[in-house]
Formats: structure tokens, C-alpha cells, sequence
């Protein structure tokens, strides 16, 4: 077997050997970025202690609490109609595809769309604002039907997974999602944000001004102390100061509202942003698992290659 492959190998014109290279050398880097990748996230939730919001410091942090639906502000995933705090779905067209006088089907994905509408999480303690964008999400409620309509008719709820179905139909319908009052396990970015340094008197009194100018009617029956029809410099003063001193009166009211704490992902990627419904000790073993398989599989390729180069010569 061993002088097949070696006279094999030899038999390879030059294009072939360089292209086999190619192909090796990309399959082992890949190989290199899983395990670096599965081995950081490993490492990053084994090693990061889990805060309670209590008392929770700003910056990289580890959650765990029940997720929850804004006040007041359901999200419903768009196929089934579920009531949820995430989604990922997709509708995906049958095809059949005739290559040298045979037929295959494929699935053409035709729509798909990721719900970035922030959720709470509550871990008994305080409840914090979630942003799931750029999130990497790992969910385990997955619906999967089939229809004759782009668009779905049914909601998936009562035929999930009806594989039997899915032979005679032309459209598959997927939906991922995460329910309000499941466990999540959290690993991104804590920023906590009080409503009075986030709009300033200025901020407020501008904004103001801005909703004044928008019915020019109202703003001169308010301000056009002389009733010539425009707004001039002393009148705009008078304005201004009125706005100046509404926005005190409503910055003194944010002064009492609650803080904010917000976790979302940190934009220069150093470190990844999790939300999962898996538990911590799932996901340890998860990726210990992948980063072991991802570098045995480098090493491998990567013997292939010195032995193709030896071989070769």
C-alpha cells in the first residue's frame, strides 16, 4: 500500500503536485485557526469566574440567569409566530439539478434573517440588557417543516420535523430559538449606563429645540413675543433659555432612575461574545473536544505534507 501511494505520488505532473500542496497546506491552517479558536473559548470559560450583578465590575464578564422579554415588547420569530427572546430563521427552495445526464436536489436558501432585539437576563440578583448582535448564539429549540408556499402557512408548532412531508414539498422552513425562561450562560462585555450621564442637560435641551422646530406654528405662538411672524435672535434667546431650563428639570429626574447594565459584544473582537443555553460544564467539554480534534486533524495534514515533500522530492 505504501509503495502504491509513494508511486502514486511520484506519477503527479507538476500542476497536480502543487495543487495537492495547495490544498494540504489550506486544509492544515484551517485545521490551526479551529484548534486556536476552540482553545481560547475553552480556556476563556474555564478560567473566568461567573459575577452575580450585584456586584458585577465593568468589562469582560461571565453570566448565568434566566432570559427575559423587554417590557412590553415581545419578539415573535417570523415563521412560526413563536414568542421568543432569539431567532434564526430560514426558507430554503427544493431544486433539481441535472449534471451529466443525472439528477440531484439541492436546497436554495431564499431567505434568512437573525433577530437582534435585545432581551433580559435575570440572575437573582439584578437584571441586566442583552444585545445578542454579533453574538455567537447556541440555542437547542430547532423547528423544521415543509410547505408548498414560499412563505409559510402553517406555523411549524404541530408539524415538526414530518420528514414524509418533506418528500413531496417544495419549501423547508428552519427556525432556531431561544425562549423566554430558559438558562443561559453568558460570556461578553459589561457596560453599565445611568440615565442622566447618558443624555446631558445640553443633549436634552437640544433635542428639545429640535421636537420646537418641527411645528413652527406652536413655536411662534410660544416665542413670537412682537407677532411678526418669524422667530428673531432675542425670541430664539428666550427659546433657548426655556429649553435649557425643561432639560434641568428633566435631567434631575434621570438622576433617580436606576443604572443600566448593558452586555454586548466588544468591537474589537478580542475576545468572543457567548450566549448559550448549553451550561458552562457542556460547553467546557464541548470545545476542549473540538480544539483536541482540530489539532489532531493539523498534525495529520500536516505529516501528509512533509511526507509529500520527502516523497516528491
Amino acid at each position: 500500500m505504501e509503495t502504491a501511494a509513494t508511486n502514486l505520488v511520484r506519477s503527479l505532473t507538476p500542476q497536480e503536485y502543487g495543487f495537492t500542496l495547495i490544498i494540504l497546506i489550506l486544509a492544515a491552517l484551517t485545521g490551526f485557526y479551529c484548534f486556536i479558536r476552540a482553545w481560547k473559548r475553552w480556556h476563556l470559560i474555564k478560567d473566568t469566574p461567573t459575577a452575580r450583578l450585584r456586584s458585577a465590575h465593568q468589562g469582560r464578564i461571565e453570566l448565568e440567569g434566566k432570559g427575559r422579554s423587554l417590557p412590553d415588547q415581545p419578539v415573535f420569530a417570523p415563521l412560526s409566530n413563536h414568542e421568543c427572546l432569539w431567532y434564526h430563521s430560514r426558507i430554503e427552495r427544493k431544486e433539481t439539478i441535472l449534471e451529466q445526464k443525472r439528477t440531484r436536489t439541492e436546497w436554495k436558501i431564499l431567505y434568512r434573517n437573525t433577530s437582534n432585539h435585545p432581551f433580559l437576563l435575570d440572575d437573582g440578583t439584578g437584571i441586566c440588557q442583552v444585545d445578542p448582535e454579533d453574538a455567537e448564539i447556541i440555542s437547542n429549540e430547532k423547528l423544521v417543516w415543509y410547505g408548498n408556499t414560499e412563505w409559510p402557512v402553517r406555523t411549524g408548532i404541530l408539524d415538526n420535523g414530518s420528514a414524509i412531508i418533506g418528500l413531496a414539498s417544495r419549501y423547508r422552513y428552519t427556525e432556531q430559538l431561544i425562549l423566554p425562561g430558559q438558562r443561559l450562560y453568558i460570556t461578553g462585555h459589561l457596560q453599565t449606563r445611568s440615565p442622566a450621564t447618558e443624555r446631558s442637560v445640553r443633549d436634552i435641551a437640544r433635542d428639545l429645540l429640535s421636537d420646537w422646530k418641527q411645528d413652527r406654528r406652536q413655536l411662534l405662538e410660544r416665542f413670537d413675543t412682537n407677532r411678526d411672524g418669524e422667530i428673531d435672535l432675542a425670541e430664539w434667546e428666550i427659546a433657548r433659555e426655556t429649553a435649557l431650563s425643561q432639560a434641568q428639570t428633566v435631567h434631575r429626574q434621570l438622576l433617580h432612575e436606576t443604572e443600566i447594565h448593558h452586555v454586548s459584544t466588544l468591537k474589537d473582537g478580542r475576545y468572543p461574545f457567548i450566549i448559550s443555553v448549553r451550561p458552562q460544564a457542556e460547553l467546557i467539554r464541548k470545545y476542549r473536544r473540538n480544539a483536541l480534534i482540530a489539532l489532531t486533524g493539523c498534525f495529520s495534514v500536516t505529516g501528509c505534507i512533509l511526507w509529500l515533500l520527502h516523497v516528491h522530492g
